[in-house]
């Protein structure tokens, strides 16, 4: 019988202990949110594109346009002006952008983000923007390409394909990218116009169940001012744009972060206060047609 109640006493007492456990160890309901900005500069362009959004709970339905920040008190100063930014929707969910678009972005000047929440958090970035660069005159992409039925056997000495552009003071790195700009629409751009529709290159090598084969934008890395038509580098025919990025470290830094995976890296970020980017850079772009090859 003594043997019976002191089990139950333990039994009791452990009840009681794991009742009083559980009720100071309630699931915690605070959350800090984090602060991530993304903008860029371009030279000679007016100032837009600047997005500021924050982490959610993870107690929460994630949806983009939630994480959105619209309150911010954002300002951008350089070449001994400053301006303050205003707030708008977009369709991907929304911009800090100056209003007057007289005010261009300027070469070799350094410009430093400002950027101040409802919360008192605080966000800073600084970038000197990249020399001007342009196509070199006898050597601008041309409007419209052949793609080849083979091309495994292209002629060797075929200048055509080559194309440059002026250097940038300072960089050794240029960012190049090539941008479907419609892909369902092909006939239509023809002289005369026909209803064929767009259609996308087919290789070995393709996986279509990868995120990335879906993307309408191809990016690389180039270390040298010129540069020849890649016909891999194209996924669908019709209009193209190709354009090359005369980028600041920032930029350049951001952008092997995003092509490396979807971790953060916070060595190539450029946000004091949070995390993400504000880069700048130039930009030389070229709208070319890309002929279907023939099957």
């Amino acid at each position: 019988m003594k043997h019976i109640l002191s089990i139950l006493k333990i039994s009791v007492i452990s009840i009681f202990i794991i009742a009083l456990a559980s009720c100071e160890d309630l699931p915690p309901t605070s959350y800090t949110a984090e602060y991530a900005v993304e903008g860029y500069l371009f030279v000679n362009q007016p100032i837009k594109n600047i997005v500021i959004s924050r982490s959610l709970p993870t107690t929460d339905t994630f949806k983009f346009e939630n994480s959105i920040v619209k309150d911010a008190t954002v300002e951008i100063s350089g070449g001994g002006e400053t301006f303050l930014l205003t707030y708008r929707p977009t369709s991907i969910g929304g911009e800090y952008y100056l209003p007057d678009t007289t005010k261009r972005i300027k070469e070799k000047t350094l410009y430093e983000l400002h950027v101040t929440t409802k919360d008192g958090r605080i966000l800073t970035g600084k970038t000197m923007t990249p020399q001007q660069i342009q196509w070199v005159a006898d050597k601008e992409p041309k409007s419209v390409y052949q793609y080849p039925s083979d091309t495994l056997n292209l002629p060797s000495d075929n200048d055509s394909l080559v194309f440059s552009w002026t250097k940038a003071e300072g960089l050794t790195e240029y960012l190049i990218s090539l941008q479907s700009l419609d892909t369902l629409e092909y006939g239509k751009y023809l002289n005369p116009p026909t209803t064929e529709l767009n259609r996308r290159m087919v290789r070995f090598y393709d996986q279509p169940e990868n995120p990335q084969y879906r993307e309408t934008t191809l990016y690389g890395l180039l270390q040298a001012n010129t540069s020849t038509v890649v016909w891999n580098a194209f996924r669908w025919f019709g209009k193209t744009q190709l354009t090359v990025y005369a980028a600041d470290d920032n930029f350049n830094r951001w952008s092997k972060s995003r092509w490396t995976g979807n971790q953060y890296d916070p060595n190539l970020g450029s946000i004091v206060g949070g995390v993400g980017v504000f880069a700048s850079a130039s930009v030389a772009t070229k709208t070319l047609f890309l002929l279907k090859n023939v099957r």
